[in-house]
């Protein structure tokens, strides 16, 4: 029998974030046991509770809190080095790398590149480790804010499709379900590894899409087939519209071009 522990910022129903239990079950894919259920007592009442939307969003926040902390130290300690704000700082190495690549067919980047450098190695009002530390931990912050707008607005999507397909499931129970999809996604902060980075990140995204189609299927009584297609279709959706975007912008420069 397994013992679940309290939840992780208050105890009880009220909580805003699940069990470890739940989220050692989300990530072997016992999405039933994690998730549990309103109607099905011998899984919820052992939970206390079913997950909920609140307890889904603060997961969603935390896992990118988590998943952005080592790429905030590297961020940092790479902006400080240039002791510039990271943007710049960024700006500056990616024209320099252009133009290591390209050699001696970069002759139109050189006044780019001595002009970001002289930009980048300006004094700032602050001092540049406080200029890189700060920027670097806008963009950290910036994380978990990016994964939420995800949860919602590619779950709606997710969730029209699957309605499509005859689902029958709650707003609410729906997104506290899928938020479990986003905590393989933590090992996405070994990115900025070398080697390893890729394959975390591939891994990450295998593992978290795997936990999304178990948790849609769950939630959604759909079956494996469509549950797939529900996760996928939006996706497919949103690759044709921008193909579209930018085959109308395309179009527009070459007719004003003529």
């Amino acid at each position: 029998m397994s013992v679940r522990g309290p939840n992780w910022l208050t105890s009880g129903a009220g909580g805003w974030l699940p069990t470890l239990q739940q989220v050692s079950d989300a990530l072997q894919l016992h999405l039933p046991a994690a998730i549990g259920t309103l109607d099905d007592p011998e899984i919820a009442e052992p939970l206390g509770t079913s997950t909920s939307m609140r307890q889904g969003l603060g997961l969603v926040l935390l896992t990118g809190l988590l998943a952005g902390l080592v790429p905030f130290l590297v961020n940092w300690v790479v902006a400080v080095r240039v002791g510039t704000a990271l943007p710049l700082a960024q700006l500056s190495r990616s024209i320099g790398d252009q133009a290591n690549v390209m050699g001696g067919n970069a002759a139109f980047l050189q006044p780019w590149t001595e002009t970001i450098q002289t930009i980048a190695g300006l004094s700032p009002n602050a001092p540049g480790w406080l200029a890189a530390g700060l920027s670097a931990l806008g963009v950290w912050v910036n994380q978990p804010l990016s994964w939420l707008a995800a949860w919602i607005i590619y779950g709606l999507g997710i969730l029209l499709v699957s309605k499509l397909f005859g689902a029958t499931v709650t707003l609410q129970h729906f997104y506290a379900a899928t938020s479990y999809a986003y905590l393989p996604l933590i090992l996405t902060a070994l990115g900025p590894a070398p080697c390893l980075g890729p394959l975390a990140i591939l891994v990450a995204l295998i593992w978290s899409l795997f936990v999304y189609v178990r948790a849609v299927q769950h939630v959604t009584h759909l079956d494996t087939g469509r549950a797939i297609l529900s996760v996928i279709l939006p996706v497919v959706f949103m690759m044709l519209v921008g193909i579209l975007l930018v085959g109308a912008v395309a179009i527009s420069m070459a007719r004003l071009a003529m």
